[in-house]
């Protein structure tokens, strides 16, 4: 009788394997080497730099985001499809989803409010920062995420660090509640105009955005490589 049942068993086990496999994959992304960090800016480059992701007026990332609780070590890990735009109208919508449970919620921006569709309820506030506030009691810095993503300079940003290129390579923040997060991005190669990842850190969370493609209009050739010599 037990050799019937055998292959069964097997094969029930192998997909079990297979479906933790896929939750672990989701949730573990690595840090990736960071390049060295210029001594001296030349803020002719950072400037060229800046200016190329000024272009940019719709882009389409699909990502992988893992969100760690740091005092816990308790981590989630979904998928993102996040589409900007600022023409014709300024918006943006982030959808979340899982691997095996499929879309989770829906964040959708606009300049004059922000929607949160979450297990079938939609719930509305004046911006995405306190509306996710009050609906999931998370404080995460929104608001200028859509611009850090693409490794652009914002004027809250202190303690600014560049790498070849101008490329933004670290920086830090703080909200007004007092939180401080500390930003650090990472780049393919020294060609890559944008980052291959970027990771926020507050004292509560840390949050890993994988990017795994970009659509980008207008799109962005590779930049030139560059000899830095001033780099640490």
């Amino acid at each position: 009788m037990d050799s019937l049942f055998n292959p069964a068993v097997m094969l029930l086990k192998r997909l079990s394997v297979a479906l933790l496999t896929l939750v672990l994959v989701g949730c573990s992304i690595s840090t990736p080497n960071q390049q060295p960090v210029l001594k001296n800016t030349d803020q002719t480059l950072v400037d060229a730099h800046q200016q190329r992701l000024d272009s940019i007026f719709r882009w389409q990332l699909s990502a992988r985001l893992a969100i760690i609780q740091r005092q816990t070590n308790e981590r989630d890990g979904l998928y993102l499809d996040w589409r900007w735009q600022r023409q014709p109208d300024t918006r943006q919508q982030l959808r979340f989803s899982h691997p095996l449970k499929g879309q989770l919620a829906t964040l959708t921006m606009l300049p004059e409010h922000a929607e949160l569709t979450l297990e079938g309820e939609r719930y509305q506030g004046d911006n995405a920062e306190q509306l996710l506030h009050r609906v999931l009691g998370a404080r995460l810095p929104l608001d200028e995420l859509s611009q850090w993503v693409l490794g652009k300079v914002t004027p809250t940003l202190n303690q600014r660090q560049f790498i070849s290129g101008g490329r933004l390579a670290a920086a830090s923040v703080t909200r007004a509640n007092a939180e401080r997060w500390s930003i650090q991005w990472f780049y393919g190669d020294a060609a890559d105009p944008l980052p291959q990842q970027i990771q926020l850190q507050s004292a509560q969370l840390l949050i890993k955005i994988q990017m795994n493609e970009w659509q980008l209009t207008p799109s962005l050739t590779a930049q030139p490589v560059t000899q830095d010599a001033n780099t640490l």
